[in-house]
C-alpha cells in the first residue's frame, strides 16, 4: 500500500498502469510528465504506463495556459503518461476519460456532474473538474499523458476561481479523497485495458451538458464562431451549425452555451 493523503492506495492489481508516484508537491504532474516523455526518448527506452498523483501542485495549468488551483488535501491532481496503443484515436483519450471520471464521481459520492466540451465536467454552471492532454512522437513511437483535476474537498469561494465548485459542496456524502483516487485509478485502468472507443462519442453525448440545437460561442485561434450543437464528429470534434454550414471544431474553447 502507498500513503496517499491520510490513506493508502493499492496498486498491484492493476493491469494498465505499472508506476504511480506519489508526491506531497510538485510544480505541475503535466510537466513532469512531458519530461519524462522527453527523457525516453532522448534514451530510446520504452516508457511504462506511469501515473503521477501529488497532493498539491504549485503551477499546474489548464488549456490556454490559465492556472488551475491546486491546494494541498483538497483535491485530486495527478497525470497518467503511456504509449499509445496501436491504432487508439488519441483525439478520442480525453473525451473518454472524462466521461470515466464522471461516471466513477456519480457512483462514489452522489453527485451528478455533465460533460462540457471538450474535456471538463461541469454541476450545472459551475466547474467541478478538468482533464488536459497531449502526445509526443519520435519515430513510430507516441506517448499520450492526461492530466486531470478535480476539486474535492473544501468551500467552492476558498477556491478563488470564479465559476467553480467543490465535491464537498455539491453532495451530501463525506468524501474520502484517498478511496476517491482509488475508485477512479482503479477506473481508468480498467477502461485502458479494454476500451470501447467506438461508443465512447454516444455515451459522451448523452451525458453532455450540451443539447442538440443550443446556440454556443466558441472561440478558436483568436476566432469566435457561433453555431447550434450538432453533437460530435466521430473523432471528437465539435460539430456546429452556422449561417454558413456545419464547421467541425477539433479544438477551442467554449465562450457562451
Amino acid at each position: 500500500m502507498i500513503a496517499f493523503s491520510g490513506g493508502g492506495l493499492v496498486a498491484r492489481r492493476w493491469r494498465s498502469f505499472e508506476n504511480l508516484f506519489c508526491l506531497a508537491e510538485v510544480d505541475s504532474s503535466n510537466k513532469l510528465a512531458r519530461e519524462f516523455m522527453e527523457l525516453y526518448f532522448e534514451e530510446d527506452q520504452k516508457l511504462p504506463p506511469t501515473v503521477i498523483l501529488a497532493a498539491a501542485q504549485s503551477q499546474a495549468r489548464g488549456r490556454k495556459g490559465d492556472r488551475w488551483h491546486a491546494p494541498a488535501g483538497r483535491g485530486l491532481y495527478f497525470t497518467f503518461v503511456r504509449p499509445a496503443g496501436p491504432g487508439e484515436p488519441l483525439s478520442l483519450v480525453p473525451i473518454a476519460v472524462a466521461r470515466w471520471i464522471r461516471d466513477v464521481i456519480e457512483e462514489e459520492t452522489g453527485v451528478s456532474a455533465s460533460l462540457k466540451w471538450p474535456n471538463d465536467l461541469y454541476v450545472g454552471r459551475r466547474k467541478l473538474a478538468g482533464v488536459l492532454a497531449e502526445s509526443r512522437t519520435q519515430g513510430r513511437e507516441t506517448y499520450i499523458s492526461v492530466g486531470v483535476g478535480i476539486n474535492v474537498l473544501g468551500r467552492a469561494e476558498e477556491l478563488g476561481v470564479p465559476g467553480a465548485t467543490t465535491l464537498e459542496e455539491e453532495g451530501s456524502r463525506a468524501v474520502d479523497l484517498a478511496a476517491l483516487a482509488q475508485a477512479v485509478l482503479d477506473r481508468l485502468d480498467r477502461e485502458l485495458c479494454e476500451p470501447s472507443w467506438s461508443e465512447e462519442i454516444g455515451r459522451w453525448e448523452r451525458a453532455s451538458t450540451h443539447q442538440p440545437g443550443d446556440r454556443m460561442t466558441v472561440r478558436r485561434e483568436g476566432v469566435e464562431v457561433t453555431g447550434e450543437y450538432r453533437g460530435l464528429s466521430p473523432e471528437g470534434f465539435l460539430r456546429l451549425e452556422t449561417e454558413s454550414g456545419e464547421m467541425v471544431l477539433p479544438a477551442g474553447e467554449v465562450q457562451q452555451w
